[in-house]
């Protein structure tokens, strides 16, 4: 069977049963963390298990969803399911990506677009054009 995501990556994500919901009635508490904050159960437990499965092999295989997945869960020493859905919401938003471009997968990420021709470059952050105006005297 075919969908059709039209919206965006956080939808298939959502879809996907990857994304905390929220089950509080909204009031703001000051003292206390959020309540009901989990993963839900409204979506495709299939493609969350597909997710969850490929995190598995994306964090065995290392890079940078071992990288993910070792920030989230302090080298894998606490919240390590936690960790895969980190990483299998990740794997998400890469596939979704992929899927709207297709393209493949590379572990490289594409050079950004410069604007500016190389006539009009400056030092980063100075505004001071590459070329010097006038020749330092010596």
């Amino acid at each position: 069977m075919w969908y059709s995501f039209a919206g965006s990556a956080s939808y298939l994500a959502s879809y996907s049963l990857l994304v905390p919901r929220a089950y509080d009635s909204g009031e703001a508490d000051d003292d206390e963390s959020p309540k009901g904050r989990h993963v839900g159960k409204v979506g495709r437990l299939t493609l969350k298990t597909a997710w969850v499965q490929a995190a598995h092999g994306a964090v065995r295989r290392g890079g940078r969803f071992r990288k993910i997945f070792d920030r989230y869960t302090d080298g894998g020493k606490r919240n390590r399911g936690r960790g895969y859905i980190v990483v299998a919401h990740e794997l998400c938003r890469v596939g979704y990506a992929m899927w709207t471009k297709e393209t493949d997968y590379t572990d490289t990420r594409p050079r950004r677009p410069c604007r500016r021709s190389k006539a009009k470059r400056s030092h980063p952050g100075t505004g001071q054009p590459v070329e010097l105006m006038v020749a330092a005297a010596g």
